[in-house]
């Protein structure tokens, strides 16, 4: 499985190369690059001068990334991952194509956040008549 970064022109192609490599699933994606400066020393925020943007910030990238991959590959297994904070991001990534999501940032301001989106993502589903959460995959492609 390889995990592929949004720091790229071509993402699609990245994501073709790796399948071709042997890949057998694909994670989309990895943080953007991306700078803070510190406003009181003018410099900065970060030791190395960037860091990796993920989050909330990230969530659009991350759909946008799977949805084209899944349109160029639609047989790949593909995890989502990027600002999935809640049922309502996790939807949205299964409906742009992936058969997986990965809660990450999220971990860290409530380590039980897997298990609240994973919770509310049940609910998400019973109260709009889906029986399997497969049956979201992919199904913004019509």
């Amino acid at each position: 499985m390889g995990k592929l970064s949004p720091n790229t022109s071509d993402l699609v192609a990245v994501a073709g190369a790796a399948l071709r490599a042997g890949a057998e699933a694909l994670t989309l994606v990895n943080t953007l690059v991306g700078l803070a400066i510190d406003v009181r020393t003018r410099r900065p925020a970060l030791g190395a001068g960037r860091g990796g943007l993920s989050g909330p910030a990230l969530h659009p990238v991350a759909v946008r990334a799977v949805y084209e991959c899944r349109a160029a590959y639609p047989t790949c297994a593909i995890v989502g991952v990027g600002g999935v904070g809640g049922a309502l991001d996790a939807v949205e990534l299964l409906m742009a194509g992936a058969n997986a999501v990965q809660v990450g940032t999220a971990t860290l301001a409530d380590p039980r956040a897997p298990a609240r989106v994973l919770h509310d993502l049940e609910i998400w589903c019973q109260r709009n008549g889906v029986t399997e959460v497969a049956e979201l995959t992919a199904c913004a492609h019509g």
